[in-house]
């Protein structure tokens, strides 16, 4: 299948890379439509295909964090394991769930732009620990920049360095006043603090 395709591709990266600064970008299609799990996966959880396909995902995220490890790179890696959208509604139990919250993909309710984020940067980033702050993927651009010594563009970047959030600093807030989410090319929603104000057409 295309998830150990991909985590395979991405090992072999990392041993080659492995005595140099690297950048692995590790974008499975999965689980988008149509969904097929590997035969070592296929049947083995109790949400049907596509949960057999997130436990493939899993295994494949596991694969490259083993081979971090493995050839004691972690300490000196950041990973970032998240999500560009929530789920796909309108393909039912092949589109995922947003559990509790209102919306998927292409809505900006929170059930269209929640998403799972996980770092790990071991040394760096506090083991075990969580944030009720909010971030975007805009933020990761100046905040791996930020991090690895990389230069911005000189036009205006939309994010923000978030790091201090990543290593839990003390009272770390969400740099931006206002979070905006766009739809199509027009704003849909903002959101400041605890409140969002969301437009529906």
């Amino acid at each position: 299948t295309l998830p150990r395709r991909y985590a395979e591709r991405a090992v072999d990266f990392i041993r080659r890379s492995k005595d140099k600064p690297f950048f692995l970008y590790f974008a499975p299609n999965m689980p988008h439509v149509p969904l097929f799990a590997g035969d070592a996966f296929l049947g083995k959880t109790p949400r049907g295909l596509y949960g057999d396909v997130i436990r493939e995902i899993d295994w494949s995220v596991g694969q490259i964090m083993k081979t971090l490890d493995e050839l004691q790179l972690a300490e000196n890696t950041f990973v970032i394991f998240s999500s560009d959208n929530g789920p796909w509604l309108m393909y039912g139990s092949h589109g995922g769930s947003a559990g509790r919250l209102r919306g998927g993909k292409g809505t900006t309710w929170e059930g269209g732009v929640r998403v799972p984020f996980v770092a790990r940067w071991p040394g760096r980033i506090p083991a075990d620990t969580t944030s009720d702050e909010p971030a975007m993927t805009i933020d990761l651009l100046p905040t791996i920049s930020k991090l690895t010594g990389g230069k911005l563009p000189d036009h205006v970047i939309d994010g923000k360095d978030i790091s201090p959030i990543l290593f839990g600093q003390p009272a770390a807030k969400n740099p931006h006043d206002a979070l905006l989410f766009f739809h199509f090319g027009s704003l849909f929603g903002v959101r400041s603090g605890k409140w969002k104000l969301v437009y529906e057409p």
